[in-house]
Order: C-alpha cells, then sequence, then structure tokens
C-alpha cells in the first residue's frame, strides 16, 4: 500500500498521538517538578538582576527530553511482538512516516513551547509568593532559544533515522555514531586545511599560521543551509530504511 491517504493519515496520526500520550504527560509532570525545584534554586531574593533561568531549562526540556522521545518513537517496530501488528498496519509507508516524524519533531515542539510558557508563568507566581521576585519572563524569540530550536531539528532528524535503524538502544547508538563521524570529519577537514593552505603553516606538525587563512569563516546563513541539507539527507535516509523494514518484514 503506497499511496497517500489523507483520511487515513489523519486517524493513523491520532492513534499514533494517543500510544504515545500516556509517555508525553507522565514525561511532562515529572520535568515540570524538576524545573521548578531549579527554577526556585536559581531565584535571590537579593539580586538585582533578574536570572534568565529559560535559557537553560528550555533548551533541556526541548533537546534532551525531544530526543529521548524521538528515541523510542519506532519502538514497536523493533519489538518482537508488536512489529508484525505495525507492518501490516493499513497505511502507506509514507502516512507512518509524516505521522511519526510530526509527532516527534514539530508537533513535539509546540507542545514544549506552550507547557514551558505556562510553566514559566505559574513559576513566576510561586516564586513571588516565596521571595518577593522572579525570574525574567520566557522569551521565545531569543536568539539562543531559536538557534537552539534549530539545532533541535538538525539533531532530531538523525535521532529519527537512529530510531528507525537501531533496534535496541537508539539514542546511545546513534550518539556514538554521530560523534564517530564527526571526529572522522574533524580529521579529515584538518587534513584539507593543511594541504590547501600548506604555505600557511612553517613547520609541518605547528597548527600556528603566519596569518589569517582566507575562506574560513562560515557565514551564518551558510551554516544554517548546510543544517538544512543535511537533516534532509538524514530523514531520507531514514525513509529508505522503513521501507527496507517492510520489504523484509521487519527481520
Amino acid at each position: 500500500m503506497s499511496r497517500f491517504d489523507g483520511s487515513r493519515f489523519l486517524r493513523l496520526l491520532g492513534n499514533d498521538l494517543l500510544q504515545q500520550w500516556k509517555k508525553i504527560w507522565i514525561a511532562t509532570l515529572a520535568l515540570a517538578g524538576l524545573a521548578l525545584v531549579a527554577y526556585l534554586s536559581n531565584i535571590d531574593p537579593r539580586g538585582i538582576e533578574r536570572p534568565a533561568i529559560y535559557l537553560a531549562l528550555f533548551p533541556i526540556a526541548l533537546l534532551v527530553g525531544g530526543l529521548v522521545f524521538t528515541s523510542t518513537i519506532f519502538a514497536d517496530l523493533h519489538h518482537p511482538l508488536q512489529r508484525f501488528h505495525y507492518l501490516t498496519l493499513p497505511c502507506s509507508n509514507l502516512e507512518r512516516f509524516l505521522s511519526r516524524y510530526l509527532l516527534s519533531a514539530p508537533l513535539y515542539y509546540l507542545y514544549v513551547l506552550i507547557v514551558y510558557a505556562v510553566f514559566d508563568w505559574l513559576a513566576a507566581h510561586v516564586a513571588q509568593a516565596f521571595f518577593g521576585t522572579s525570574a525574567a519572563p520566557f522569551s521565545p524569540f531569543d536568539p539562543w532559544i531559536l538557534d537552539m530550536t534549530l539545532g533541535y531539528f538538525a539533531w532530531h532528524a538523525l535521532m529519527f533515522a537512529g530510531a528507525i535503524y537501531f533496534r535496541s538502544h537508539a539514542a546511545i547508538k546513534t550518539l556514538l555514531s554521530t560523534v564517530i563521524v564527526a571526529l572522522g570529519l574533524v580529521v579529515f577537514a584538518g587534513a584539507a586545511v593543511r594541504l590547501f593552505y600548506w604555505s600557511y603553516f612553517p613547520t609541518l606538525l605547528s597548527w600556528k599560521t603566519t596569518g589569517p587563512l582566507p575562506f574560513l569563516v562560515m557565514a551564518p546563513q551558510v551554516r544554517y543551509v548546510v543544517g538544512f541539507v543535511l537533516a534532509a539527507w538524514a530523514l531520507f535516509v531514514a525513509y529508505q530504511c522503513l521501507r527496507e523494514h517492510e520489504v523484509q518484514g521487519g527481520l
């Protein structure tokens, strides 16, 4: 079954949401309790400046919580009993793929954004009641928060592919694979710089240069384009892996 059907996709999305909802709200309550302790612990009643606690708490909820959630989004695909039900669902691979992607990427981001805004408002009132002051209000358009949001979607694509490819411990294996590939790229880039800019280095083993190296500073726009291309490539690989699971019966 390969054709995309809108009504069937919406039913699948609703079923996937119901299946994941119990894990989501339990994790939300646990993280909210820990975040409240961290919020109140960083309030100084005698302080003049109000600390921007959201710069740390929101990225943790988004990145850590989102990547852990994404690593388990295809748990039924690798389960010895549930995988047969998953592979025989009356839906296409594209519908499966889009449903899980929407849940763990844009919808998860909107969920964290709304829940954290509510949490920040409640935590500020609790802090005002106990200490007479509160942290700086949550600003979703802060440049740091926007960078973390873009970073989440890039890391999510890698974790999404790992959740399909790896049968167990997807989060750990994906992170280790990413670190190994990143180290390889660093070594390759270092060797390429030495070869292309050989005359800028006084000795073979020295990394001190005789002058600034041209064209090594990557503009932010270029970094965003490179990140988008890599994320799109990771999602393409993830979709191909999902198709192979259907062909091989999940074995």
